[in-house]
């Protein structure tokens, strides 16, 4: 199964990268509705993203949208240990 799991076709998996909002829209479901918006056309399997392992709202916050951690990578030398998540976008109501 992992070999099945991590298998890309370049047309499987869409990386999400960066979402942040701005202190004055955040706790207003402002993340929300860009995450949405950004995925409501997405033709991919599933949706990737990396969130700091010691980040835990913000992990906490994905997983309450439906993303679940794979595993942990540390992507590059003196990169921080990183959650891989990932939200399945197949017969999701977006």
């Amino acid at each position: 199964m992992p070999g099945a799991f991590t298998a890309e076709t370049g047309h499987r998996t869409f990386a999400l990268s960066e979402l942040m909002v701005r202190a004055p829209w955040r706790g207003r479901g402002s993340a929300r509705r860009i995450h949405d918006a950004l995925l409501a056309s997405r033709r991919e399997q599933r949706a990737a993203l990396l969130v700091h392992k010691d980040h835990i709202k913000v992990r906490a916050l994905y997983e309450a949208w439906g993303y679940e951690t794979v595993g942990e990578v540390v992507p590059f030398d003196g990169s921080p240990q990183l959650c891989a998540m990932v939200l399945s976008l197949e017969n999701s109501v977006r």
